[in-house]
């Protein structure tokens, strides 16, 4: 992950890492990609990742988690 000051930005390879896993809680809770479910869980993933997690199953854990709780 680039940080440019007020900018974080994604190298294409952690975009696909998220978007797996965006894919797999989706699929798995049967949520639509347009729902706010769906938003709150890409919210969750993203803060994760920004904060160190970078491992695919400890960040759909904590999605869950946030979207639970």
């Amino acid at each position: 992950m680039r940080n440019v000051p007020g900018i974080t930005m994604f190298e294409p390879a952690e975009i696909d890492d998220l978007q797996s896993c965006f894919d797999t809680i989706l699929e798995r809770r049967g949520v639509a990609r347009s729902s706010v479910e769906a938003e709150a869980i890409a919210r969750a993933l993203i803060l994760a990742y920004k904060r160190g997690v970078v491992d695919r199953h400890e960040l759909i854990r904590l999605a869950d988690i946030a979207v639970d709780g």
